[in-house]
């Protein structure tokens, strides 16, 4: 590498490094948006938590299900 390339990601290296630094923000949040934000958070979770819920659980029920019906077919079949 030589130096003007050294020179220029060390540019923005520095660039990017000022861009991260969080600046004093002074706003208001009221009752109403801190709610809202509330309520889109837990509605969010309660999302993925019926996503995982509804993959996991419904194929192993159902696989359950069809080993006691196929259990049910034997012994219908031994007893005639």
């Amino acid at each position: 590498m030589n130096k003007s390339t050294r020179a220029t990601l060390l540019f923005f290296f520095i660039v990017l490094l000022v861009m991260s630094i969080p600046k004093t923000a002074f706003a208001y949040g009221g009752p109403g948006s801190i709610i809202s934000g509330i309520g889109a958070f837990l509605a969010a979770v309660g999302a993925v938590l019926a996503a995982i819920f509804g993959f996991l659980w419904f194929p192993i029920k159902r696989l359950f299900t069809s080993s006691d019906d196929d259990e049910k077919k034997v012994e219908e079949e031994s007893n005639e």
